[in-house]
C-alpha cells in the first residue's frame, strides 16, 4: 500500500506511547526490588562479620581441644534461632569431619570446603572460615532468608497495566478524534449521495494527508457510477427495443405455430375424413356382399356352391378387419383411442378366442391349446374387447406363421399366468408359444413396426396389413403393460405380454375345494396337456394319479379299489393323436375293477365325441377349454347335472313378409332411408327374409315427408344422404314429435351407416335415435335389432297369410304350413307355378329325406349338415318355413350336439314335411 501522508504521525504517536509505558515499568520495577536486594546484602555482611568473630572466639578451645567449650559458643552464637544454623569441621585424612553443631536447617546439606567465602545459595547465606591453619578446623554459618515477596512485582505489572490503559484510551480518544475530523465530510457527502442517487456531484479531496487520496478516489468512483447509470439507461432503452423485436417474433413465430397447428389438425381432420369416407365406402359395397351372400346361403345350394360363399364370406370379412386395424391405428396414433375398464373373466376371453381359431388351426393341421391359471380370478378390470383382439393378433399370426409336417406336428399354445398379486393389483402375464419358422434377430428388431412384417414376401404369401403387432404393442402399452418377443429360426417364437390388471369387488377365484374327494387317474403322453391338467386338478384338490404308458394304466387299473359312498373314481384319458386307441378304451371299461369309474375321453375327432354314453364322455380337445373340462369332471362324479343339448336357430325365417298396406294396418311397416341403390335391394331382401314390410326413401327429405304422410313405427336410416343427412332426419322427426298430443305413433329411429369411427354412436344417440348398426348389417344382428325396437308376431303373420290366399286359407288356430307370402316373393302370384313347385318339391324333399334318414343311421355328421342345409334352402323356397327352420336346427345341431338330438331333429322334420305333403294334396 502506498504511504499516505498520516503514517507518520500515527507511527511518532505509537513510538512515544511505547517509549513510556517501558520507561514506567523499569521505574517501578527498580522501586520495588531495590529493597530487597539491599537487605540481603546487610544480612550477609553481618553474617560474616558474626563468623568471622566467633571463629577468632573457636580459637582457644580448639588449640585445647575442648570441643564442648566449642559447641557451647556455637549455641550462643546461633541464639536459638531458628533460621541459623552453625557447623565446625575438621580435617582427618584429607577429609572434613565434623566435629561439633547445632540444629540442622530443614533441606539444607552443608558442602564445606577448607576455605574462606561468603556466597548466597537459594534462600541460605553461607560464611565459611578457616579457624586455625594448624589444626585445620573449618567454621560455616548458614542463614535462611525467608523468600521474597511476589506483591511488590504484582503492584508493578498492575501499576504498568493501568498506566498503559490510560495512555491507550488517550491515545486512541485522540486517534478518534483525528479520524472523525477527517472522515466526517466524507462520509456526509457519500450518504447524500447513496440517499438521491445522484453522483455528479464530489466529496472534499483537499487535505495533503490519505483522506484527501480517498476523496479523490471516492470522486473517481462517483464518476464512473454516473458513466456506469449512464450507460445502464441506455442499455434499458436498447433492452426495450431489443424486447419489442423479440415480442415482434415471439408473435411471428407464435403465429406461424398457430399456422402449423391449424394444418396439422387440418391434416388430421382430413386424414379422418379420409378414413371415415373410406369405412363408408368400403362398407357400403361391403353391405351388398355379405347381405346378398347370407341372403343366398338360404337358398337351395349344392355343397360346392355353399364353400363358396364361404370362401366369399369370409374374405368378406377378412377386408373389414383390414379396415379395421387400419382405423384402429389411425386412433391410436391420434391419441383417442379409450379403453374400457369393466370386470371381465380372462377365462370366457381366452376360450373365446380359442374356439374362434380353432377353425384355422384345424384347416392348417396346427395343434391348439390353451392354459389359464386357476390362481387367475374372474372380475379383474380389463377392456374385453382389446383383450381379445391383442391374443387373436398374436394367436392368428403364431397358426399362420406354423405348420405340420411328416416330421413334427405344428403347436401353438396361449396361456395366461399369474405372476403376483397384492390387495389392489394382479399382475397378468399372456404367452403365445409356436414351433414355427422363427424370426432372426434383425426380424425381431422391427416386427413391431407398423406395416412392416418379418419379411418382404410374407404379406405375398401370407397376406395382411402388417399393423397387428404394432397395434398390439401400442394397446399394451394403453394398459401400462410391456410385450417383448424371443425367437429362434427353426424352433418357433414366444411373445410375452404383461398387463397390470385392477381387482374389482366381484372377485371371484376357481373353489379350491371343487374336486375334493374326487379320484382321478389321468392318462397322457403329451407334456403339454399333462402339465395343464395337472395344474386344474392339484389346484382344485383333487386326488391325482398320473401314468404316461398303456402298460401302467392296466396295472393301475387292476390296483383300483373301492371307494366310500361320498367319494368318485373318474379317469381322464388323452386320446389325441392316437395316443391311446378305441380297443384300449373298451378293455379298460371291462376290467371288473373299474366298473363304478367314469371315463372322460379326450379327443381331437370330432365323430368321437357322439360315442358318449353314461358312462364315457368324450370331451373334443380343439382346443381343451377349462370349464369344459371342469364340468366334464362334475358331471362324471355326479356332482353337477349333465346339461340338456338346447336347440338353438340363429334366424327366425318361419315368416313370410306382410304386403304393405297389412304391415301399414298392424304398425309393422318399416321406412328405409338409403340413397344407395344396391344397398336398398339387399336391405329390402334381408328385412323380407326375415318377416318385415319396408318402403324405400332415396333421401332425407323424401323420408321425412313420407313419414309425415305415415308415422312409421321404425325408420332405418343412412346418415350420409343428398338433399338431407340422417343425422337432420332424426332431429326434424323428433322435433316435430314434440307438438303432437298423441304419442302412441311414437317412431323409433336406428342409424344404419358404413361410418365405424367411434363417437358416431354417441352422436347418434345424443340427437335422439333409439339405436346405431353398422353395414354390413348380417341378419342375425339386423334380427336382434327389430326384435328391439319392433317385434312380429305370428298370430299376425298368419291372419296375413289367410287374407293374402282368400278361401283357401287355413284356419287361425293352424297356422298353414306353406307361407305363399315368401313363395310370391320367389315366384310371382302364379297359382299354377305355386302348384308346379309344390309338387315337385314334396317329391324332391322325399328323396332328400331318405338321404338324410340313411346318413343319420350312418352317423355321417357331413353329410347330414350337408343334406339338412339343401333341405332348408329348398323348403324356404316353397314357402315351407317352419320346415326350413327345422332344417336349420338340424344343420347346427350336426354341429356340435349329440347322436340323440340329431335322430329327434330329423323325426321332427318327418313330421313336418309330412304336413306340407298333405296340405299340398289337399289343396291340389
Amino acid at each position: 500500500m502506498e504511504k499516505t501522508s498520516y503514517t507518520k504521525p500515527m507511527f511518532r504517536r505509537l513510538a512515544l506511547m511505547a517509549v513510556l509505558i517501558l520507561l514506567l515499568q523499569a521505574a517501578l520495577f527498580t522501586l520495588f526490588t531495590l529493597p530487597e536486594q539491599n537487605r540481603d546484602e546487610n544480612q550477609l555482611a553481618r553474617l560474616t562479620a558474626e563468623t568471622t568473630i566467633l571463629a577468632s572466639a573457636l580459637s582457644a578451645p580448639l588449640r585445647n581441644d575442648n570441643t564442648q567449650a566449642a559447641e557451647q559458643l556455637l549455641l550462643q552464637a546461633r541464639n536459638a534461632d531458628s533460621n541459623r544454623a552453625v557447623y565446625l569441621y575438621r580435617q582427618s585424612n584429607q577429609q572434613l569431619e565434623l566435629i561439633a553443631n547445632t540444629v540442622n536447617l530443614a533441606n539444607f546439606v552443608p558442602q564445606p570446603e577448607l576455605a574462606d567465602r561468603e556466597v548466597r545459595q537459594g534462600n541460605y547465606l553461607i560464611v565459611s572460615r578457616i579457624v586455625s591453619n594448624d589444626i585445620k578446623t573449618l567454621l560455616v554459618n548458614v542463614q535462611y532468608i525467608q523468600p521474597t515477596s511476589q506483591l511488590p512485582m504484582l503492584l508493578a505489572f498492575i501499576c504498568s497495566a493501568i498506566a498503559g490503559i490510560l495512555l491507550s484510551l488517550s491515545f486512541a480518544y485522540a486517534i478518534s478524534v483525528y479520524f472523525n475530523r477527517k472522515l466526517t465530510p466524507l462520509v456526509s457527502n457519500t450518504k447524500t449521495a447513496l440517499d438521491k442517487n445522484q453522483f455528479d456531484g464530489s466529496v472534499e479531496s483537499h487535505a495533503h494527508d490519505g483522506f484527501g487520496v480517498l476523496g479523490s478516489y471516492i470522486n473517481q468512483l462517483f464518476r464512473r457510477i454516473e458513466q456506469g447509470q449512464q450507460a445502464l439507461r441506455s442499455s434499458e432503452t436498447d433492452i426495450a427495443q431489443l424486447k419489442q423485436e423479440v415480442d415482434t417474433r415471439i408473435k411471428e413465430r407464435t403465429d406461424a405455430l398457430e399456422t402449423a397447428k391449424l394444418t396439422a389438425e387440418r391434416a388430421n381432420e382430413a386424414k379422418s375424413t379420409f378414413l371415415a369416407t373410406m369405412s363408408h365406402e368400403i362398407r357400403t359395397p361391403m353391405n351388398g356382399i355379405i347381405g346378398t351372400i347370407d341372403l343366398l346361403r338360404k337358398t337351395q345350394l349344392s355343397t360346392s356352391q355353399f364353400r363358396m360363399t364361404d370362401t366369399i364370406r369370409e374374405s368378406s370379412f377378412s377386408l373389414l378387419r383390414i379396415l379395421d386395424d387400419i382405423l384402429d391405428f389411425s386412433k391410436i396414433e391420434a391419441g383417442k383411442l379409450e379403453l374400457e375398464n369393466i370386470p371381465v373373466s380372462l377365462v370366457d376371453i381366452i376360450e373365446a378366442v380359442g374356439r374362434i381359431l380353432v377353425s384355422v388351426a384345424y384347416q392348417r393341421q396346427i395343434d391348439l391349446k390353451l392354459y389359464i391359471d386357476p390362481r387367475i380370478p374372474d372380475g379383474l378390470f380389463g377392456d374385453p374387447v382389446r383383450l381379445r383382439q391383442i391374443l387373436y393378433n398374436l394367436a392368428g399370426n403364431a397358426i399362420k406363421f406354423t405348420e405340420t409336417t411328416p416330421q413334427k406336428t405344428g403347436v401353438v399354445v396361449i396361456r395366461a399366468d399369474l405372476l403376483e398379486e397384492n390387495m389392489e393389483f394382479s399382475q397378468i402375464q399372456f404367452t403365445i408359444v409356436d414351433n414355427g419358422r422363427g424370426m432372426t434377430q434383425r426380424q425381431i428388431n422391427y416386427v413391431f413396426h407398423p406395416f412392416n412384417q418379418a419379411e418382404g414376401s410374407i404379406t405375398r404369401k401370407f397376406g395382411g396389413t402388417g399393423l397387428g403387432l404394432s397395434i398390439c404393442q401400442r394397446l399394451t402399452s394403453l394398459m401400462y403393460g410391456d410385450i417383448d418377443v424371443q425367437s429362434e429360426v427353426g424352433k418357433g417364437t414366444e411373445f410375452k405380454v404383461r398387463i397390470p390388471m385392477r381387482r374389482s369387488d366381484e372377485i371371484e377365484y376357481v373353489g379350491s375345494e371343487l374336486l375334493r374327494d374326487v379320484h382321478i387317474c389321468l392318462f397322457t403322453q403329451d407334456s403339454d396337456n399333462q402339465e395343464h391338467l395337472t395344474s386344474y386338478f392339484r389346484h382344485t384338490h383333487a386326488e391325482l394319479d398320473v401314468i404316461n404308458s398303456i402298460e401302467a394304466l392296466y396295472q393301475r387299473a387292476s390296483q383300483q379299489k373301492p371307494l366310500p359312498p361320498k367319494q368318485a373314481a373318474v379317469w381322464v384319458l388323452d386320446a389325441t393323436y392316437e395316443q391311446i386307441s378305441a380297443e384300449h378304451i373298451k378293455k379298460l371299461q371291462l376290467v371288473p375293477e373299474l366298473e363304478r369309474v367314469q371315463f372322460i375321453v379326450i379327443t381331437n375327432q370330432v365323430e368321437l365325441s357322439e360315442h358318449s354314453n353314461e358312462r364315457t364322455y368324450y370331451l373334443h380337445s380343439s382346443p381343451i377349454c377349462r370349464s369344459h373340462l371342469y364340468d366334464a369332471i362334475l358331471v362324471a362324479a355326479r356332482r353337477k347335472e349333465k346339461p340338456t343339448p338346447q336347440q338353438t336357430s340363429n334366424l327366425n325365417l318361419s315368416k313370410g313378409a306382410p304386403d304393405i298396406e297389412t304391415a301399414r294396418r298392424n304398425r309393422q311397416l318399416i321406412l328405409l332411408a338409403e340413397d344407395n341403390m344396391m344397398n336398398q335391394r339387399v336391405i329390402v331382401d334381408q328385412l323380407n327374409a326375415l318377416g318385415y314390410a319396408v318402403e324405400v326413401a332415396d333421401d332425407g327429405a323424401i323420408a321425412l315427408d313420407m313419414w309425415r304422410r305415415y308415422h312409421y313405427p321404425l325408420v332405418l336410416t343412412d346418415l350420409h344422404m343428398p338433399n338431407m343427412s340422417g343425422y337432420d332426419l332424426a332431429i326434424a322427426i323428433r322435433k316435430e314429435s314434440l307438438h303432437r298430443q298423441d304419442d302412441s305413433n311414437f317412431s323409433r329411429i336406428v342409424a344404419v351407416t358404413a361410418n365405424a369411427l367411434k363417437g358416431e354412436e354417441q352422436k347418434c344417440i345424443s340427437i335422439g335415435m333409439d339405436g346405431y348398426i353398422t353395414k354390413p348389417l348380417e341378419l342375425v344382428t339386423l334380427e336382434t335389432m327389430l326384435k328391439r325396437w319392433l317385434p312380429a308376431t305370428e298370430q299376425k303373420t298368419a291372419a296375413d297369410n289367410g287374407k293374402t290366399n282368400g278361401k283357401n286359407a287355413e284356419p287361425a288356430q293352424q297356422p298353414s304350413p306353406i307361407c305363399f307370402t315368401t313363395i310370391a316373393n320367389f315366384l310371382g302370384n302364379d297359382p299354377v307355378k305355386h302348384e308346379e313347385y309344390l309338387n315337385y318339391f314334396v317329391k324332391h324333399g322325399k328323396e332328400l329325406l331318405t338321404e338324410l334318414t340313411t346318413q343319420a343311421q350312418a352317423q355321417n355328421r357331413s353329410g347330414v349338415r350337408a343334406v339338412a342345409h339343401q333341405f332348408k334352402s329348398v323348403a324356404k323356397s316353397v314357402g315351407a318355413l317352419s320346415l326350413s327352420a327345422e332344417a336349420l336346427k338340424l344343420e347346427q345341431a350336426a354341429e356340435n350336439s349329440d347322436w340323440s338330438v340329431i335322430n329327434e331333429y330329423v323325426r321332427v322334420m318327418q313330421d313336418k314335411y309330412q304336413d306340407v305333403v298333405n296340405y299340398v294334396r289337399q289343396r291340389y
